[in-house]
This record gives C-alpha cells, sequence and structure tokens, in this order.
C-alpha cells in the first residue's frame, strides 16, 4: 500500500518538478572542427558554457500605448463635414442601386418561376438568382447601417 502511495505522489509530483530542473540546467555551445554549431546541456569537451537571461513575461512594452502625440495630419472641422456629406452621397447612391437591382432581380426569378417552359430546366438558373437576391439583400442591409451611424 505505501508504495502505491508513493508510486501516485512521484507521478503527480514529477512533472510539476521536472520542467523546472530542466530550466534550471546548464546549456553548452559546441562549434566542432566543420563550424557545425551544437546547443546542449551536456558537458562536451571543448564546449563553451552560456547564460541565458531570464526571460519575464510581466514586463511591459513601451510600445503597448500608442502616443497621442503623433504628427498626424489634422483636417479643419468645414474640411471633415464636407468629407462626411460627399462619404454620405456616395453612399445612399449606392444604396438606391442596390435596391434596384435588388427589385429587378426578384422581379426575374418571380417572372422564371411563373412560366412553365422554363420550370423544367430553370433549377441552376433559379439558384444563382437566389443567390443573387441575397447577394443584394446583405448589401442594402450593409449600406442601411453604415448610414445609420
Amino acid at each position: 500500500m505505501k508504495t502505491i502511495t508513493l508510486l501516485i505522489l512521484l507521478i503527480f509530483i514529477f512533472p510539476i518538478g521536472f520542467p523546472q530542473a530542466m530550466a534550471n540546467s546548464e546549456i553548452y555551445k559546441y562549434v566542432d572542427k566543420d563550424g557545425n554549431i551544437t546547443f546542449t546541456n551536456r558537458r562536451v569537451s571543448n564546449a563553451e558554457k552560456i547564460s541565458i537571461a531570464s526571460f519575464s513575461r510581466n514586463t511591459k512594452s513601451s510600445q503597448s500605448k500608442p502616443s497621442s502625440d503623433l504628427n498626424l495630419p489634422r483636417v479643419n472641422d468645414t474640411t471633415q463635414k464636407n468629407r462626411d456629406v460627399m462619404r454620405r452621397e456616395i453612399l445612399q447612391k449606392e444604396l438606391i442601386a442596390e435596391e434596384k437591382l435588388f427589385s429587378e432581380t426578384r422581379n426575374f426569378l418571380d417572372e422564371i418561376r411563373n412560366k412553365p417552359e422554363f420550370k423544367n430546366n430553370s433549377q441552376e438558373k433559379t439558384v444563382q438568382l437566389k443567390n443573387k437576391l441575397l447577394l443584394h439583400q446583405r448589401n442594402v442591409a450593409a449600406l442601411k447601417k453604415e448610414l445609420g451611424r
């Protein structure tokens, strides 16, 4: 019973201590006669012992916060308002065009569904039109969302 308990303790304690022991081991750099470099934790003749600086994950980066004093170009309020108005006009034109394409695609899809000559061979065409209709619908929704900002 004692051996089983000891074995269980070793199973749980060994993995905890092993990485720490490996991290604290010495590292050697060996350069052979051909110039090949080998790093190892075993002592080799003519090997140079190297020390590796510890790495701390708690250091704060100097670039963690962007500086607000950047030399970015400044735009006056009237110029920015003019740009916003132009952008809004462009988005409204795109919205009108997308709504027109949406209604045209929907009407064409309804025509194909109602015509008996297309019912047999229109499966692929119907799927393509439905996909196109969904695309226009998503575009309209995205443009309305952008205009709502």
